[in-house]
């Protein structure tokens, strides 16, 4: 991901705000605090991150989709990507956990472009 984060440089990257408490959960578990730290400094200094917080819409379609993949089951997070892309009439999601991604059926394409 980081390595493809490099030359993805030239593209702006949506980030749902539901997704840093994952993200940050994994970089201090695995990197320490000051990572984290300094993950959430360098998002909100690059120009190609935006950070998108959710509308009440959003929630109410990310409840659908918790229940409707609730055998997987498909988190908080994965399902405020999902309903972001939808929002925002997104096909490519960067995603380290492919596995949700690959069979999730958003409601404005077939499926989703999977990177890296």
């Amino acid at each position: 991901m980081v390595a493809w984060l490099g030359t993805a440089a030239t593209r702006d990257l949506l980030v749902p705000s539901l997704v840093l408490t994952e993200v940050c959960h994994y970089i201090e578990k695995y990197l320490g605090g000051e990572a984290e730290a300094a993950f959430i400094e360098g998002l909100i200094r690059s120009p190609q991150f935006a950070i998108y917080h959710p509308m009440d819409d959003d929630f109410r379609r990310m409840a659908v989709l918790m229940r409707q993949y609730a055998d997987w089951p498909l988190g908080l997070a994965d399902a405020a990507v999902v309903a972001t892309a939808e929002r925002r009439k997104t096909v490519e999601v960067a995603t380290v956990d492919r596995r949700h991604f690959e069979h999730v059926k958003p409601v404005h394409v077939s499926h989703f472009t999977l990177y890296p």
